[in-house]
């Protein structure tokens, strides 16, 4: 006789969930699985894989039992969890033989990738293959190792960033309604993954996909004309465009570890999320761009100095209207080198050393900047040479400010 698919026997659970008859019965007399006529459904499979999860991480089936009984705790929204990704019957060692990598190599990209390290006899998961299929073309092409794991951090990097801020937002921002409404914090997870998780399905990956379709669009066309200049130069048509000097611009707010320790923590963030919607829109005027937060601070980068200077001064002039601490900035130019998100160089290393010696409300610049603009709705005034930490020789630093001011 053949029960329906939602009916499972006491050794079907087991086997399908991966333990023991004995385990099952343990966890119906907790009271964690609770047979109807002796048969269980497909979801007691999910929530006994849960459990076992839950009992390698250190909280035991009568603990869990303890907090259900209380009412503290349902297991609506973790048995999503106890799913198993289909496997292929191919190894990770064996994967890397087929790729022509080794499998120390596919270790080595999986680690920068941010994944848990796989083992030899660790079966891949079907959704690896697809994701992993482009890397025996990158080698193909001549692509060294540390080339790719440089490609592999960035990638690993930017969507662990989002889907850790992903789950923090679920708790911080979406739940918090549901809990102000009196709710436990269990049922306002579970209201909140029902009435916003599971309506968005998959969005998170669509929106993740679509943004980066539209930033790369981006860059893509910029390197796609990069190629039709070299094209032009190489043709005799007309000579390529000499490489204009970049900028890199330091802002800091004062007084900020002061602000920490007064008004405590919850303030000091409130403050640092002020400050990283200012310097993005101050970036999107000036054509610059956000390489990285600093906590109180921001790193920018500029194609064009003035771009640089005007931005710098609007950040010191608009922390005020939104009730942030005085900014001081330090801005420099000259060669860069770019690589993995970041730039480096020179001149990157004196404008943070120049915003170091700027107080609250100050523009400082230095000579390698001075030397190449001409000062257009602002002002230079050379205030002296100093000594800079890591400089090899003093540097001659300037202050910007607005020219109306002056």
């Amino acid at each position: 006789m053949t029960l329906p698919d939602d009916r499972l026997t006491e050794q079907e659970v087991a086997e399908r969930s991966g333990t023991s008859v004995e385990r099952i019965q343990e966890l119906v007399a907790l009271g964690l699985l609770e047979p109807a006529e002796g048969m269980f459904r497909r979801r007691d499979v999910l929530r006994t894989r849960v459990i076992d999860e839950l009992s390698t991480m250190g909280i035991d089936a009568a603990s869990l039992a303890a907090a259900t009984d209380a009412g503290e705790l349902s297991f609506g929204h973790l048995e999503s969890a106890g799913r198993r990704h289909p496997r292929a019957e191919t190894t990770f060692e064996q994967l890397g033989d087929e790729m022509g990598i080794g499998y120390e190599t596919l270790e080595a990209i999986f680690i920068a990738l941010g994944l848990p390290q796989p083992r030899r006899d660790e079966r891949v998961r079907q959704e690896d293959l697809e994701g992993l299929k482009a890397i025996p073309a990158l080698f193909g092409a001549g692509v060294s190792e540390g080339q790719v794991l440089q490609l592999a951090r960035v990638w690993g990097d930017g969507a662990r960033r989002i889907a850790q801020y992903q789950s923090h937002y679920m708790h911080a921002v979406i739940e918090e309604p549901f809990r102000r409404r009196g709710m436990r914090d269990n049922e306002a997870f579970e209201e909140a993954f029902r009435q916003v998780g599971v309506r968005s399905g998959r969005s998170g990956e669509d929106l993740l996909g679509w943004l980066f379709r539209r930033h790369s669009e981006t860059y893509t066309v910029e390197h796609q004309f990069s190629h039709v200049e070299t094209a032009l130069e190489r043709a005799g048509v007309r000579p390529r465009p000499t490489p204009g000097v970049e900028a890199a611009s330091f802002a800091d707010l004062t007084g900020y570890t002061v602000l920490t320790e007064e008004a405590g923590d919850e303030r000091a963030a409130e403050v640092a999320l002020s400050l990283s919607q200012l310097v993005r829109e101050v970036a999107a005027r000036h054509r610059g761009e956000v390489v990285k937060m600093l906590g109180d601070g921001v790193h920018f980068h500029f194609r064009d100095p003035h771009d640089a200077v005007r931005a710098s001064l609007d950040v010191v002039r608009m922390v005020h209207p939104r009730g942030l601490p005085p900014a001081h900035v330090g801005v420099n130019a000259g060669p860069m080198i770019y690589d993995e998100g970041d730039y480096f160089g020179r001149a990157v290393n004196v404008a943070a050393r120049i915003a170091g010696r700027a107080r609250a409300d100050q523009v400082f610049v230095g000579e390698d900047l001075a030397a190449v603009v001409e000062p257009a709705g602002f002002r230079l005034q050379r205030i002296g040479m100093f000594e800079l930490k890591g400089i090899a020789r003093p540097v001659a630093i300037y202050e910007a400010t607005e020219a109306e001011a002056d």
